[in-house]
């Protein structure tokens, strides 16, 4: 990036034109620290501290941007830049709705009466109180800013989101709607292209979103007709997480599940069950068959993390999407080679097996395939299956636009490859544009549902109360 603050430039003229590698001043899911009454939050980090006369009244994080196959932006984070630009909502209702986002990758959503939808800067992990007092303070600054103090509160389903205590701690007899997961992706991609009255197929992808049935969902395929409702019409089938959220540290763990139900030993010559070790495979051989202290889950996310941890690219992760961005760089080396048939998903109607894909893997390995060549395979074979659950299901419903929102779409691989593969096949493909496609953008989609659902139940109370005043007039 370029200099863009009188520091910049005066720390140019005294190093000279050197390239100076910046980021945010934070641990890790933590907010950026702004006041040097705060730097103890990043004792540690840094060997020295740059501080200056000048204090930061609005402390903004940076922007992520990538270019996708098109030479399209595809945002990542949308903070410095563009927040707290509006993205522009067709007006469903009167009221104006704060939506609280998700917990990891926390931005919140102003949206007033007038349709503009005013998203917040990254704010971070919504676990750490810091994280919290940035979010409260952010949001006054915005309504300040804007003039417009909630009427309507909207969170996440998830019980165990700080967002959604956060929500109902200070609702203060406002309304609060809950919202799943990924019916929020799914109509935050319809609300940035203004597309709000236009069926679709929503691929939602991503690692974690509470499902309706209480289960981990992540590899879900949505019909959404209207804003305000959705069917799950597909997903992938289900797998395990054992230990729950010390298996997405552990991908093995996951990896050693689903070996079980590919029917595949867990043999010494295995990547996780070598990272695992002698301790943790007796743990594992118990746990698994019974299920004690396995989260289920549909997860696509999870999915790529186990992918990875199977051919030897990442047993630990330490920083989040950490397994599936490291399987797409081998992936990127791979000679692209045709492992069609041997690298394939088994497809019914609109569930995803991934079982044979994994015993494809094992098979590819054993037979000294190259570890680049099967995470390029791995890759297409999720296009393949992907696009056939899809379109199946648009088919199915009678509709011609298909949707490809959550965090798994930063993916460029996958991305790309579907896009293409759908069009090809004769359907519109919607992708991410002007918000993210990850958890940075899920606030955008829970105000436009609330607002939706506010707005159809203002009208049936108003036909209500026409239809039994009609007989007395």
């Amino acid at each position: 990036m370029l200099a863009y603050s009188p520091i910049h430039h005066l720390l140019f003229d005294r190093l000279g034109r050197i390239p100076l590698v910046m980021t945010s001043a934070n641990q890790g899911g933590s907010p950026i620290v702004f006041r040097d009454e705060d730097l103890n939050w990043i004792d540690g980090l840094a060997d020295a501290v740059l501080t200056h006369d000048r204090p930061i009244h609005v402390p903004c994080e940076d922007s992520v941007v990538t270019i996708d196959d098109e030479g399209g932006e595809l945002p990542l984070r949308r903070s410095r830049g563009y927040a707290p630009l509006p993205v522009a909502v067709p007006v469903v209702g009167g009221e104006v709705i704060l939506a609280t986002g998700g917990d990891l990758k926390t931005t919140f959503c102003l949206m007033g009466a007038d349709g503009h939808a005013h998203l917040s800067a990254h704010l971070g992990d919504m676990a750490d109180p810091r994280t919290q007092h940035c979010f409260e303070a952010a949001l006054d600054h915005l309504t300040f800013m804007t003039g417009q103090r909630p009427d309507v509160i909207v969170c996440d389903m998830h019980p165990g989101y700080a967002t959604t205590a956060w929500a109902r701690r200070v609702a203060d007899g406002r309304p609060v709607m809950a919202v799943q997961h990924h019916h929020a992706h799914a109509v935050s991609l319809l609300a940035e292209h203004q597309r709000l009255d236009t069926p679709i197929i929503a691929v939602t992808y991503d690692g974690t979103g509470y499902g309706l049935d209480g289960t981990v969902w992540g590899g879900e395929l949505l019909a959404v007709r209207t804003p305000s409702e959705f069917t799950r019409v597909g997903h992938l089938r289900p797998f395990a997480l054992p230990g729950g959220e010390g298996a997405v540290r552990e991908p093995a763990r996951i990896a050693l599940d689903l070996l079980t139900r590919a029917g595949i030993d867990w043999a010494s010559d295995l990547a996780p069950v070598r990272a695992v070790g002698e301790t943790g495979l007796h743990v594992l051989a118990q746990q698994i068959p019974r299920g004690t202290g396995c989260v289920t889950t549909t997860s696509m996310g999870r999915l790529f993390d186990a992918v990875a941890s199977l051919l030897g690219v990442c047993q630990q992760v330490s920083y989040e999407g950490q397994a599936a961005v490291e399987l797409e760089h081998l992936a990127r080396r791979g000679r692209g080679l045709d492992f069609s048939g041997a690298l394939d998903f088994a497809v019914d109607d609109g569930v995803m097996d991934p079982a044979p894909v994994i015993a494809g893997i094992v098979a590819g390995l054993r037979a000294g395939a190259e570890p680049a060549d099967l995470a390029a395979g791995f890759h297409q074979a999720a296009i393949r299956a992907t696009a056939a659950a899809a379109g199946y299901c648009a088919d199915a419903a009678g509709i011609s636009v298909i949707g490809l929102t959550g965090g798994v779409f930063a993916n460029r691989i996958l991305l790309g490859g579907l896009r293409k593969s759908l069009a090809k096949a004769g359907y519109e493909v919607l992708s991410h544009r002007i918000v993210a496609c990850n958890d940075g953008g899920l606030a955008l989609g829970q105000a436009t549902i609330a607002a939706a659902r506010r707005a159809t139940t203002a009208a049936e109370e108003r036909n209500g109360t026409c239809a039994s005043e009609s007989p007395a007039r």
